[in-house]
């Protein structure tokens, strides 16, 4: 969790040298914070920022409480953390204009030493396919299960009809009946359920790719950056929503 702790001051200050620069800077007659192509750049700074720093809680809680597998997601943390403090940099400059790129700035260095973090312990495009391939080892193990459990369906019938439930489910579309109700803040109830559906989702595309690959899977790098794409934004939904839940 430290590399997203450590992404997530770095975007905060960053994102402090942004907001008092549009506040102070005065083009066309105004100040330029009230023009909405810079509030929206402050609000996905912002954005990006709350997400990196909901990873950084999550992760740190996990281990708080005696957690000893949480690989993935510090893999996730410290892919987005690093990326997102890369765009934040990025805006911040581009935000201040000129002024951004000058040396008295400061900002200009923060940039130049954030590119770094997007290659030391790991370069994202390895922990990319570190954070599919796991996914895949998991859903591998299960698949396997399944096979165990169909050469003696009798023993395992419970079993069986309860996947077989799952997959005729998803496949209509209707879920498998994970919901996050009761334990999301009533008025996120609606984020939720597109957290559920993309989990959903997720699932049967890593089953169908899986059956389709087998252990070539791993050959297959472009999809598995599709992949990981996906289970990091899945995860980033998660973090906001446990926060949001718990400052509401």
């Amino acid at each position: 969790f430290g590399m997203a702790a450590a992404m997530a001051g770095t975007m905060r200050a960053l994102i402090h040298k942004a907001v008092d620069f549009a506040a102070n800077r005065t083009q066309f007659g105004e100040k330029i914070h009230t023009f909405g192509a810079i509030q929206e750049k402050l609000a996905r700074m912002a954005l990006l920022h709350y997400v990196t720093e909901s990873m950084a809680y999550m992760i740190s809680a996990n281990m708080d409480r005696g957690a000893s597998d949480f690989q993935i997601e510090a893999a996730i943390s410290k892919v987005f953390g690093s990326e997102a403090a890369w765009s934040v940099s990025d805006e911040c400059i581009q935000t201040m204009g000129g002024m951004g790129f000058m040396k008295e700035s400061g900002v200009e260095q923060v940039m130049r030493d954030l590119r770094i973090f997007r290659i030391f312990e790991g370069t994202n495009d390895i922990l990319r396919l570190f954070i599919a391939l796991y996914g895949f080892q998991n859903a591998g193990n299960q698949l396997r299960g399944l096979q165990q459990a169909v050469k003696n369906p009798f023993g395992n019938a419970g079993l069986l009809v309860s996947e077989a439930g799952k997959r005729v489910r998803r496949r209509a579309g209707l879920g498998t009946g994970i919901t996050l109700k009761g334990v999301v803040h009533p008025s996120l109830e609606s984020s939720s359920e597109q957290a559920v559906e993309a989990i959903d989702l997720f699932a049967g595309v890593i089953e169908n790719q899986l059956l389709k690959h087998g252990k070539k899977v791993v050959e297959e790098q472009f999809m598995l950056k599709q992949i990981a794409d996906s289970a990091i934004d899945i995860y980033a939904m998660v973090v906001v929503l446990s926060r949001a839940s718990r400052a509401l």
